[in-house]
C-alpha cells in the first residue's frame, strides 16, 4: 500500500526522533565505560545529530550495535554487559569525599589472622559525618573510652568491599595507598593507580573535614583556611589548584597549607565549597566568611559597644567562637 509524502515524512521523522533518543540514552549511559572506542564516545552523539547526513545503525543479537556514516566508516561496538557496569564504578562526590577524610582521619587494618577493617576517627560534633558513611557501608560508630572523639568501624567483607569500590583510585595518601593495597591483595583487587586531583574534586572537601581548619586574625583580617598533614606530598597539589602557601611545622614533624589572600578565599567559599561543601561542624564557619568581609569593610569591627555595628560584630563573633575548631 502507498502512502502520501507527508506520510511518508512523517514515518521517516518518527524514525529519525526514535533512534536519535536511544542514541542519546546509549551515549549518556555507556560514555564512561567505551569512551575510548570509535574515536571516542561522543562519536556516537555526533551521529545522533548528522542522521540525515546517511548515517545506518542497525542493532545484533550478538550484544553489538553497527554504526556507518561518512565520519565513522564500518564500526562495531560490543555493548557492556551488567557485569562490565558493575565492575566499572563511576566515582561520585560522596567517594570523593569520603576518600579525602579516610586520607586524613581514617585507617586500613588487616589483622594477622587476616580480617580487613577501616576506622575513622572524628570529634563528636561531627558524628552525623560518620552516620553517614554507616548508613551507606555499614559499619558501627562508637564513643572511645574517655575521649571526646568517635570512631567507625567497618570490618564485615561486603561493606569492605564496597568501600573499596568505591575509593579505589582516589585515596592519595602513600601511608593510605599502602594500607589499602595490602587488603586489595588479600581479596585479588587491582588496587588504581591514584587519579589526578582536579579542582572541583570531593577529595579536598573530604580531607578539609578530617585535617583542616578555618579561623581568623583579627589584627590582619585576615580569614586562614588550612590544613597539615606529615606528608607534603599531599599538600603540593593543593597550592596548584587553590592558592596558598606550605610552611613546614618543625616541632609537629608536619607540614601545613595556608591560603589566607582573600580572592582565594572567596574563590573557595564561594565557587568550591559550593560544589562540594564540608559535611562537618566547619561549614559553620565557611557559611560566615562572606558575612565577615562584608562586616570588615563596615568597620563594624571598630565599632564602639553600644553602637549598631558594634552589637552586629559582637553577635557574629559568639557564634563563630561557638564553633570550636582546634587549629590543625
Amino acid at each position: 500500500m502507498l502512502v502520501g509524502i507527508s506520510e511518508a515524512i512523517r514515518l521517516f521523522s518518527a524514525f529519525l526522533r526514535k533512534t536519535y533518543i536511544y542514541l542519546n540514552k546509549f551515549y549518556k549511559y555507556y560514555t564512561p565505560i567505551i569512551s575510548n572506542s570509535v574515536s571516542g564516545c561522543a562519536a556516537l552523539y555526533s551521529s545522533g545529530l548528522i542522521l540525515l547526513s546517511n548515517t545506518y545503525v542497525r542493532m545484533h543479537s550478538n550484544n553489538s550495535i553497527y554504526i556507518n556514516n561518512h565520519i565513522n566508516k564500518d564500526n562495531y561496538i560490543t555493548l557492556p554487559t551488567r557485569s562490565d557496569i558493575n565492575n566499572n564504578h563511576k566515582h561520585d562526590k560522596f567517594d570523593e569525599w569520603l576518600a579525602g577524610l579516610i586520607d586524613g582521619d581514617g585507617c586500613f587494618q588487616l589483622s594477622k589472622k587476616g580480617y580487613a577493617s577501616l576506622e575513622v576517627v572524628m570529634e563528636l560534633r561531627d558524628k552525623h559525618c560518620l552516620y553517614q558513611i554507616k548508613q551507606k557501608f555499614g559499619g558501627s560508630v562508637k564513643l572511645r573510652q574517655g575521649d571526646n572523639h568517635l570512631r567507625y568501624r567497618l570490618h564485615h567483607k561486603k561493606g569492605i568491599l564496597n568501600i573499596i569500590n568505591a575509593i579505589n583510585g582516589l585515596i592519595r595518601n602513600p601511608v593510605r595507598i599502602i594500607q589499602l593495597g595490602k587488603i586489595c591483595l588479600k581479596y585479588n583487587i587491582d588496587l588504581k593507580d591514584t587519579q589526578p586531583l582536579t579542582y572541583y574534586s570531593g577529595w579536598f572537601s573530604g580531607f578539609f573535614d578530617a585535617d583542616g581548619s578555618i579561623y581568623m586574625n583579627e589584627l590582619s583580617g585576615q580569614i586562614f583556611i588550612t590544613a597539615s598533614q606529615k606528608n607534603r606530598f599531599i599538600l603540593d597539589d593543593l597550592v596548584k589548584l587553590y592558592g596558598g602557601q606550605i610552611y613546614v611545622m618543625v616541632k609537629q614533624g608536619a607540614f601545613k597549607w595556608t591560603c589566607f589572600k582573600k580572592n582565594e578565599i572567596i574563590s573557595l567559599i564561594n565557587d568550591y565549597f559550593n560544589v562540594n561543601p564540608s559535611r562537618s561542624g566547619k561549614l559553620v564557619r565557611l557559611n560566615m566568611v562572606s558575612k565577615y568581609y562584608e562586616l570588615r569593610v563596615l568597620h563594624a569591627h571598630k565599632g564602639t559597644p553600644g553602637s549598631v555595628l558594634g552589637k552586629v560584630w559582637k553577635i557574629f563573633k559568639v557564634k563563630w567562637d561557638n564553633v570550636v575548631i582546634k587549629d590543625k
